[in-house]
């Protein structure tokens, strides 16, 4: 079981201060955009701030239970059929623009279920069906007492505490096998930003608490320093972040009723980078990912296992520009995914031009959304983003 905390972890963003990002391999480089300025997602590029020095403050918004810990189950009936964490390798990340580490001649296609699913393109059509396969029971089905949501959780990897906030259903049913999200925050930002939900985002884990209606168990981590650089990775090997996130997914496996074929990440900036980065580092675990205004600053190891993918990324971006950010992703794992190559679509307006890649192995679905705006997690604004609906459409297909 993690390590329990008397406070919670909180630092680093104020939503109403300067928002830090990150687009390339050395964090500490970059500068970034205000949050007004991503708030608005005006179309014209804004112009950049300073460092990613910025002074580390709480937010305020989702609040964890105060009986943290374990609760007692009612009951507890569910079989296990056992965890399917495999391991992976990682490794060296991309340079700007250029996507790295994958594995080219292969012919892999096993999925976490071999599930197929489709998508629902704007211009172009995904071979396969919705719907998945039978759930994969992990290890905490069945158990009489199980983690409850809050904040004060911690796991030591390689005697480094890193935390992470925890939010499970309320009616939560340790015989039921749900659906794991794992949600990276930007450079800058924090975990308590993901959970809390406001500011740039819409709501809680990027608009999806709301949407998944109870049906989810959601986690953010706590990046050090506020950032996923995936420190110590080589390219067959991954780095601290990387197993820091293996090691959690494996934690909730082992203490919550999991679908071990329904795992998946979502991010922002560089929590963007840090879903590819796991996507190229555990497809023999994630079900899917979603990647906006992301990159390759968090790295790539050397990768041939299909992950369904979802990208969404601003041709206006002036921190992670289009596209040379986003674009090399998304087209890494659509050839991954045995999809035909494709150019991207040219929006105009407030709404946004999605397109499906074609031919894609079955259950592995590849898709793109552009949109004319800047470097931001919720365009055309916070309140009318059309971002947590595309996306929530594309996970819950599986």
């Amino acid at each position: 079981m993690p390590s329990q905390k008397l406070t919670p972890f909180v630092g680093g963003l104020v939503l109403s201060g300067a928002f830090v990002v990150a687009c390339s391999d050395d964090p500490a480089s970059e500068a970034g955009t205000t949050a007004a300025d991503l708030d608005s997602n005006t179309t014209s590029a804004t112009s950049s701030v300073t460092s990613s020095s910025v002074n580390a403050a709480s937010s305020s918004g989702f609040v964890a239970s105060s009986s943290v810990g374990s609760q007692s189950a009612s009951s507890s009936s569910a079989s296990v059929s056992g965890s399917t964490t495999g391991n992976a390798s990682s490794g060296n990340g991309t340079t700007m623009g250029v996507t790295g580490g994958r594995v080219t001649g292969s012919s892999s296609t096993g999925a976490p279920d071999g599930s197929s699913a489709g998508g629902t393109g704007s211009d172009s059509s995904v071979s396969g069906t919705t719907g998945g396969g039978n759930p994969v029971q992990s290890a905490g089905c069945g158990a009489a007492t199980w983690p409850s949501s809050g904040s004060d959780y911690s796991l030591d990897i390689d005697g480094t505490d890193r935390s992470y906030i925890l939010r499970i259903p309320d009616d939560y049913d340790p015989s039921h096998p749900y659906r794991l999200i794992v949600g990276f925050h930007w450079l800058g930002g924090t975990a308590d930003n993901v959970a809390s939900g406001g500011g740039v985002l819409k709501g809680p884990f990027y608009g999806l608490w709301e949407l998944a209606e109870g049906s989810t168990i959601f986690v953010a981590p706590q990046g050090i320093d506020n950032a996923w650089p995936d420190d110590g990775r080589t390219n067959t090997t991954e780095g601290g972040d990387v197993k820091f996130a293996r090691t959690l997914i494996g934690e909730l496996q082992d203490t919550l009723c999991i679908d071990n074929t329904r795992i998946f990440a979502e991010g922002f900036s560089m929590g963007g980078s840090m879903s590819y980065a796991l996507a190229c580092a555990m497809g023999d675990t994630l079900r899917g990912v979603a990647a906006h205004s992301g990159g390759p600053m968090s790295g790539c190891v050397q990768h041939n296992t299909p992950v369904a993918y979802f990208m969404t990324h601003g041709t206006m971006d002036s921190v992670c520009t289009y596209p040379d950010f986003g674009v090399p992703q998304v087209n890494d794992f659509a050839e991954v995914n045995g999809c035909m190559p494709r150019d991207m679509p040219t929006p105009s307006g407030q709404d946004p031009s999605c397109v499906d890649f074609e031919g894609c192995l079955e259950g592995h679905p590849t898709r793109a959304c552009i949109f004319v705006g800047d470097h931001t997690p919720s365009p055309p604004s916070t309140q009318n983003t059309w971002v947590p609906a595309e996306t929530w459409d594309f996970i819950s297909q599986f």
